[in-house]
């Protein structure tokens, strides 16, 4: 009799235990999604580089930043400063230009400008995407001539040299009885090139025929802890130019305020009831940088994430490109919705800088947005780049000369000269009949 009066209570008491043991579960599960999937990538933060005093402060004085102390006062505008750059940073580091999944059938390419030296990169046959100067090993014309595009067989026009996928040359007109002419000598100028296994594509213009490897550490852990890889779906892009130093880009954490771009997606409700119950905090975007040109961000708890790189074309031009990705399919209406809001937003902010910057064209001010120090790792971003130049400017003081690593050796044999003089002839014929080669 008592057994039976007892069994209600016992049956009610584990009734509570099991709901307590369900929302001990919920959360534990809900704090493991707030982490990165490996606890030992952990160990993998970079710290951010401390900024070099190049005129220590002295003892007793306020320690206040100024930039005239570190850095030349053509920093944003000098075509100097831009040149040695070129040399230093451009032509031999590593570079991000774009994500694997922009590439999905043989054939296709994109074509980017980076400090005036025009390169595109093009997926092959093997499904290897590769990169190349984007000049024609002929009279150096242009080879593809449209940002992007698909072809496997990419042809100078000119006078009709052809090249594939690998960057060999399959065609040569007027060259074929020409003795000793080895089109395997003629192939296009390869770049070094790597795709990471989160996708992302890297070049290096340095011409040496080995590089020390690249270092991505910090991007390896932010495609970790985010979900990111060659699955990722590419949801759109768009390149807008602008009449601005490159380096200025770098500032604009203090022009684009990430977090109300989170206003651009509901939360879940199951998500927002699970985040009230336990008192946890909504996932905000995250970020990391990649020298020289390029961060990366996450919105909406890192179903979408993009990226934005400040191309430089000159020391007053810059190429904007942004793209948007998901690492989830998002082919339903809603999230694509959602997605586009985004993207036109950011747009919106591009174009905004840039006509921030052109109201101030030919004054001797910048915005203040642009000139102050106030931002850690942005300050950190300017000194990057200050130390790559001097460490660059100190190897040409030592060696008397610039150096370019990306430069090309000239060929001077028989054979070319040979070949040059058909090149001269033809471009005679050319002057009388334009359109006799021309594709």
């Amino acid at each position: 009799m008592a057994l039976e009066e007892l069994s209600p209570a016992l049956s009610h008491a584990l009734s509570a235990l099991v709901l307590i043991a369900l929302l001990a579960g919920l959360a534990f599960l809900l704090q493991s999604l707030s982490r990165p999937l490996f606890r030992g990538y952990e160990s993998l933060r970079v710290d951010k580089p401390k900024k070099t005093e190049l005129n220590p402060v002295s003892e007793g004085s306020e320690n206040t930043v100024h930039k005239e102390s570190d850095f030349p006062q053509n920093w944003w505008t000098g075509s100097d400063v831009f040149e040695l750059e070129r040399r230093a940073i451009f032509s031999k580091r590593w570079l991000y230009l774009a994500h694997r999944s922009r590439f999905t059938k043989p054939g296709d390419y994109h074509s980017f400008e980076v400090a005036g030296i025009p390169i595109f990169l093009v997926l092959g046959k093997d499904d290897i995407v590769r990169a190349f100067h984007n000049v024609c090993r002929h009279r150096a014309y242009t080879v593809t001539r449209k940002e992007c595009g698909s072809s496997m067989i990419l042809g100078c026009r000119y006078h009709g040299w052809s090249y594939n996928t690998k960057g060999q040359l399959i065609k040569a007109p007027h060259f074929d009885n020409v003795p000793g002419f080895d089109k395997s000598q003629n192939s296009l100028f390869s770049i070094h090139t790597t795709t990471d296994p989160a996708g992302f594509i890297f070049v290096n213009l340095d011409a040496s025929p080995t590089l020390l490897p690249m270092q991505t550490t910090s991007l390896d852990y932010f495609a970790t802890r985010h979900g990111i890889g060659r699955q990722s779906t590419w949801l759109g892009g768009q390149t807008v130019e602008g009449q601005f130093n490159w380096k200025i880009g770098l500032r604009l954490q203090k022009f684009i305020d990430h977090t109300e771009l989170e206003t651009e997606f509901p939360q879940p409700k199951y998500k927002a009831l699970l985040l009230s119950l336990f008192n946890q905090p909504r996932m905000r975007s995250d970020e990391t940088r990649i020298f020289p040109f390029t961060t990366f961000h996450t919105v909406h708890g890192g179903v979408l994430w993009y990226s934005l790189s400040f191309i430089p074309i000159s020391e007053s031009s810059t190429s904007v490109r942004i793209d948007l990705y998901s690492h989830k399919d998002m082919s339903s209406p809603a999230p694509s919705a959602a997605a586009e809001r985004l993207f036109s937003r950011l747009t919106k902010r591009i174009q905004d800088l840039k006509a921030q910057f052109q109201s101030h064209s030919g004054t001797s001010t910048l915005p203040t947005y642009i000139t102050s120090a106030s931002d850690p790792a942005d300050t950190d971003a300017q000194s990057e780049i200050l130390e790559a130049v001097k460490s660059h400017a100190k190897l040409e003081k030592q060696l008397g000369t610039e150096v370019f690593p990306a430069t090309r050796r000239p060929r001077t044999n028989a054979r070319f000269e040979q070949a040059e003089q058909i090149c001269k002839d033809l471009d005679c014929q050319d002057t009388w009949n334009s359109k006799s080669l021309a594709w």
